[in-house]
């Protein structure tokens, strides 16, 4: 139930994203009719046709009872039991809409994502959108490039660092490559994460 936690790019200062994680929408529960109370069945999660994992649930008028196995990283399986409690607001043409309260933060949320022990919301777990990771991997990309350009070399990343121009201090010279060089390998480290392989 745990996401990515690994590699080379989770020490770039890379977030782990909502999209990687397993959730449970709540409006999705609602269309479906499950959030009536004694409701009880199964939550299952598949990719590509297969399942991935499941968890039983049960409704109760104010909460909703969640119980699955979790297993921390290299350790024992555990049973866990998870109350989560419903919030309410009106609606502008009437009704209500159904929210659950994050049972860390107390927020009032859509999703719960299923990133470590239990389920919390994004902002516990500090997960991001993998379209914030794209726009700050192509910003990261461009200031690299940038860095090239100045000192006259190839904008592409896969090309040599140009060499220092000349009259240009080596201080600064070097400031900018360090500068050139973190970018680079951040973006590439969110790269790897947006799709989906290790960045070493």
């Amino acid at each position: 139930m745990g996401g990515r936690g690994s590699g080379y790019w989770y020490r770039w200062d890379s977030k782990t994203t909502t999209e990687s994680q397993k959730r449970i929408d709540i409006r999705w529960m609602k269309k479906q009719g499950y959030l009536r109370p004694g409701t009880a069945g199964l939550l299952s999660w598949s990719c590509r046709g297969e399942k991935t994992g499941s968890i039983g649930y049960r409704m109760e008028f104010s909460n909703m009872v969640l119980n699955y196995r979790y297993r921390p990283h290299d350790g024992e399986w555990e049973d866990i039991e998870q109350v989560i409690s419903f919030d309410w607001t009106p609606c502008n043409y009437g009704g209500q809409r159904t929210w659950f309260l994050c049972p860390h933060c107390n927020r009032r949320v859509a999703l719960l994502y299923g990133a470590g022990r239990y389920f919390l919301c994004r902002h516990c777990y500090n997960l991001t959108y993998i379209s914030k990771q794209v726009q700050r991997y192509e910003r990261l990309m461009r200031k690299a490039q940038a860095i090239r350009e100045r000192l006259g070399g190839n904008a592409a990343l896969s090309e040599p660092f140009p060499d220092k121009p000349k009259g240009m201090h080596w201080k600064t010279y070097y400031r900018l490559r360090r500068k050139a060089e973190q970018s680079s390998r951040s973006s590439l480290a969110l790269a790897a994460q947006q799709f989906g392989y290790e960045w070493l």
